[in-house]
């Protein structure tokens, strides 16, 4: 199998199971790239982008994406391409405008929040009386958005009647060619597929009108206020006909003779001009210190290390105020980042670890699953008993409903075995790092914690990086091997902190 004559990829060699998914989408204007978490639908799509962009059939391309993957989109863009990528987020309705003009940057990135806000300001999109009223579409011929990527369609294009999905409806009919990309199309139920192929193919296969595609496929239950709908049998072949027409779909368990035992993956994430604003001041007071301390007895790697733990918490969403006590800040972007990766990670019915290195941050997690009704368990240094200690991870590696291991790196990293005991070679299991660790040594023992013998998942590694602070310092300098205090002394505070 090989990709179309005279076309080659930058950046990457394709699994061939990669080059079959691009040209399944070369040859269609719409097609959905069904591949699990971890085969690279992106480097995919982007490839395909590419192919269309040089052989004149589109100018632009649309990304819609969550937003704690805009840059990680941006970042693959850069990587796997040779045009430019801007994000479209703003809080900002000029500058949203702005940005959707330039004609400089041959893909746009934007989150699915965003997609309303902007067609509000093109005055394509209104409310009226709690109905949003569709107008002046002439006006999106201006941005000239030919092909429209839709990230993680299964999980945000669920609700027809939601503002994003409407939007995406608006902005897929004025665009030439589609793509889906999604790990399991049908996330929760096959109601779920009526708006990511009225997106997709605008009708064609499950009707223009949602109502119509309910009465059609499926008899309706009445539970009082509560109704359910259950797909006909005799459509369940249809169905499945339907969606591999359009889409193709790859396992972990097919593709497994090309994929490494590792797969290591970043998650960069914006700070908030708020937060921002809160670090910055932070980080000038903490160079001033150290710069005081030069020279002084009470210059102690100890002392960096507490000054250098504030900005750490702060990227995760708190600051200390001493004796013990953190107070929480309203915006908390990593949190938001991780519980994303988690839903989609759960979505596939796949395990995950997280590691922290802070018990706020543990208790922070923890509140948002229990939000969410999602089963785990902490193990971290507030655990000394180790029957107790054993019974926890245990209780993680046996249960199946089990599905979140969150652990404090000092206290899981060692002397554990997480990895599921029913592990599935079809799927994955994730380890993410949530906040950094200085030492090369303490991150491989984390990481083998999974990945040993018994474990017959794909082990993939995430790490959590909110861009520009202690976070991307902490991680240069643990790939680099390197001792994080000896940068400091030698560089010089400033000079540190203000390295890119």
């Amino acid at each position: 199998m090989k990709l179309p004559k005279g076309f080659e990829t930058i950046g990457t060699e394709l699994y061939p199971y990669q080059i079959e998914s691009v040209n399944f989408g070369i040859i269609r204007p719409n097609a959905g790239l069904l591949l699990d978490l971890g085969l690279g639908k992106t480097i995919c799509a982007i490839t395909i982008a590419r192919y269309r962009i040089q052989k004149g059939e589109i100018e632009k391309v649309l990304v819609v994406c969550p937003s704690t993957l805009l840059l990680n989109w941006k970042r693959q863009i850069e990587r796997f391409s040779e045009y430019g990528a801007l994000i479209l987020a703003s809080n900002d309705r000029g500058e949203r405008l702005t940005k959707a003009c330039l004609k400089d940057y041959p893909f746009n990135i934007i989150n699915y929040e965003g997609l309303y806000p902007l067609l509000r300001d093109l005055s394509v999109l209104r409310k009226e009386k709690g109905s949003l009223i569709i107008e002046n579409k002439e006006l999106l011929e201006e941005f000239n958005y030919n092909m429209i990527i839709f990230d993680e369609s299964a999980r945000y294009l669920k609700n027809y009647a939601s503002q994003r999905s409407v939007a995406s409806i608006v902005l897929a009919d004025y665009a030439k060619y589609k793509l889906i990309l999604t790990g399991t199309i049908i996330a929760n139920r096959p109601l779920d597929l009526w708006t990511q192929f009225r997106v997709l193919d605008g009708g064609k296969t499950f009707y223009t009108n949602p109502y119509m595609f309910k009465n059609k496929f499926f008899d309706k239950t009445d539970y009082g206020m509560f109704k359910k709908y259950t797909l006909k049998k005799q459509y369940i072949s249809f169905f499945r006909s339907a969606i591999y027409k359009s889409c193709i779909r790859y396992t972990k368990k097919e593709v497994a003779p090309f994929l490494p035992e590792k797969i290591y993956h970043t998650i960069e994430i914006e700070m908030p001009p708020q937060l921002e604003k809160i670090y910055r001041k932070i980080e000038k007071q903490i160079i001033s210190e150290i710069i005081t301390l030069e020279g002084t007895v009470e210059l102690t790697i100890l002392n960096i290390l507490t000054r250098l733990i504030r900005l750490q918490q702060i990227t995760s969403g708190y600051v200390s105020e001493g004796k013990g006590k953190e107070k929480e800040l309203p915006f908390k972007p990593k949190l938001e980042a991780l519980i994303e990766e988690l839903e989609t990670i759960i979505d596939n019915e796949e395990y995950a670890i997280v590691w922290c290195r802070f018990t706020k941050s543990i208790d922070l997690i923890s509140e948002r699953l229990k939000d969410l009704n999602i089963n785990h368990v902490i193990l971290d240094g507030r655990v000394t008993n180790k029957k107790e200690k054993d019974n926890i991870w245990k209780t993680y590696q046996k249960d199946p409903d089990m599905w979140v291991f969150i652990g404090q790196v000092e206290s899981g990293g060692f002397g554990i075995e997480l990895f599921k005991e029913d592990s599935n070679p079809e799927k994955s299991q994730h380890d993410i790092t949530y906040e950094g660790m200085y030492s090369v040594d303490i991150k491989e023992q984390s990481e083998g914690r999974i990945h040993r013998y018994g474990q017959k998942s794909t082990c993939r590694y995430i790490n959590l990086i909110v861009k520009n602070t202690i976070d991307e310092k902490i991680e240069k300098i643990r790939v680099d091997k390197k001792i994080l205090i000896d940068e400091i002394i030698e560089m010089g505070p400033r000079r540190f902190f203000d390295a890119k």
